[in-house]
């Protein structure tokens, strides 16, 4: 009598069928890794001081921050009047390598009109110690000061 495949072939298929779903997820696990994208971690702050002026007297702007998706970077000051507008570079730091410092800016900017005037912090990368194609890597939020 042949029985064909017994209690025991189809325990043979079971196990094989059971590795073979096993390597199939390790390997959609290893695709979803490889192509999932990864995060900089960084922190850059900006404080602009005092909150409110008169007109024809100095704000104090000072800021640092790092990341580490740059080796080289440089942190800059930028102005605009209102809440609208385009942003305008006031003041900013030295290259500084990323490791073990954090790129600082420290500037005393002059308000002239009446009204809001907003800072931000952009840290940018460089290329090398000397600077060159800087980009944008990450800002701060906006802080805003009255100017009376």
């Amino acid at each position: 009598m042949n029985r064909g495949i017994g209690s025991a072939g189809k325990t043979g298929f079971r196990r094989q069928g059971a590795r073979v779903v096993a390597v199939g997820a390790l390997g959609t696990a290893a695709a979803v890794l490889a192509v999932t994208p990864a995060f900089a971690k960084g922190d850059v702050v900006l404080n602009a001081s005092p909150g409110t002026v008169r007109a024809g007297h100095t704000v104090h702007v000072t800021g640092h921050g790092a990341s580490d998706a740059v080796r080289f970077a440089k942190l800059c000051a930028q102005e605009r009047t209102g809440t609208r507008g385009g942003w305008h570079t006031v003041a900013c730091g030295r290259i500084t390598e990323i490791g073990g410092n954090d790129a600082k800016v420290d500037a005393k900017i002059k308000v002239t009109r009446r009204g809001v005037v907003q800072f931000r912090g952009v840290l940018y990368g460089v290329d090398g110690p000397r600077g060159g194609h800087p980009h944008a890597d990450m800002s701060t939020p906006v802080r805003t000061v009255h100017v009376r």
